[in-house]
């Protein structure tokens, strides 16, 4: 329901509903901060019990629907904690997914047991991203942590998009906040992005912004107002960082262009993403002659019929190459295409407080 009421309201220019839409929506958008209100006053009290994994359990989430960066916050993560020698499990609910399963291993780390629509789109782009971590998916992330662990040994086991899923007893609480579009539209569902009221700001251990560098100066203010919402809560910064192109289609995807290769050429940006405009900005780092946006909706299924309208958008526009994200290659590679589709593999950056970061999980 809420990615229905996303997609609804992100194909309004800017995300913002005609007055009259916002006036019949707006009983239902008080309704909604009843709800999330009673619902967050219950876990408060304890009228709702979190249950224990007996190990550590870091959250990332966000309070806006769409993207800000959660899924290659938690790929790095990940990465940095693998690297400290840790066995690493991701859990995911599975959006979208098409399974009958309670709970799916997508992954045991080297080997892949499902297909993406078995998956979801988030679990399938981590299996590609990550290596020696399981993946696993299913709606009761205390149950999904439990099989991880039987199954897998974790010593840590992550939650993509586990901010407002509180079932599940976490060590850390880390908040994700697009530097460029910090509270999305402004205001709940369903007239607007918010899942919750920015108040839920002050329930995370650390906020970790992203797209910083899309915003220069600006994030100096940004800061200055998050540490009023949020007082005494850490705040680290993050780029997403590309790192390379490849080919829809080619079977070795280690075969990589330079990023460079964007240089002086036209574009179409073709994604289904939560913020398309962020992944424009990106391309126009490095100086194409021109970049048409061509978006989708967030976790769009393209068809033979949408192939035909993004060929028809590249002649119309005079671009050379078709530029996509990770999030929809595989989507894109399911359809037989010729079309010159490339991939622009991007990797999030913790650039400021990593230090912070493992102090907070009790890591040296």
């Amino acid at each position: 329901m809420k990615r229905f009421l996303y997609t609804f309201i992100t194909t309004k220019q800017h995300g913002i509903l005609p007055t009259l839409f916002r006036i019949l929506l707006m009983p239902l958008c008080w309704l909604y901060r009843a709800v999330i209100w009673i619902r967050n006053y219950c876990w408060i009290v304890g009228i709702f019990k979190q249950k224990q994994l007996p190990c550590s359990v870091i959250s990332v989430g966000n309070i806006v629907v769409g993207g800000t960066g959660k899924t290659p916050a938690v790929t790095a993560i990940a990465k940095l904690l693998q690297n400290k020698g840790f066995q690493v499990a991701v859990l995911l609910r599975g959006y979208k997914r098409r399974s009958d399963e309670e709970i799916t291993v997508v992954s045991n780390g080297e080997n892949r047991f499902c297909t993406r629509e078995e998956s979801g789109d988030e679990a399938d782009m981590l299996t590609r991203q990550l290596t020696n971590t399981p993946i696993v998916v299913g709606k009761q992330r205390y149950l999904t942590g439990k099989a991880a662990l039987d199954r897998f040994k974790s010593d840590i086991v992550i939650l993509d998009d586990g901010f407002q899923h509180r079932q599940l007893a976490r060590d850390v609480d880390i908040l994700t906040i697009d530097a460029t579009q910090p509270y999305g539209t402004g205001a709940l569902l369903p007239i607007g992005t918010l899942r919750e009221p920015i108040s839920a700001l002050k329930r995370a251990d650390i906020i970790l912004l992203t797209h910083t560098d899309a915003v220069g100066t600006n994030i100096a203010n940004l800061k200055v107002e998050l540490n009023r919402l949020a007082p005494n809560t850490p705040i680290l910064e993050s780029e997403h960082q590309p790192t390379s192109l490849y080919w829809l289609n080619q079977a070795d995807k280690r075969t990589k262009m330079p990023i460079e290769n964007l240089t002086g050429k036209r574009l179409l940006a073709v994604c289904g993403i939560g913020n398309p405009n962020a992944f424009v900005a990106t391309l126009e780092k490095y100086h194409p002659e021109a970049v048409e946006l061509f978006a989708f909706p967030d976790h769009h299924v393209y068809t033979e019929s949408d192939l035909q309208k993004i060929q028809y958008q590249m002649q119309q526009c005079g671009a050379e190459w078709i530029v996509t994200t990770q999030k929809d290659e595989q989507k894109l590679a399911s359809l037989v295409t010729e079309l010159p589709i490339v991939v622009l593999a991007i990797e999030l950056v913790i650039t400021e407080g990593e230090a912070v970061l493992m102090d907070a999980l009790q890591i040296q």
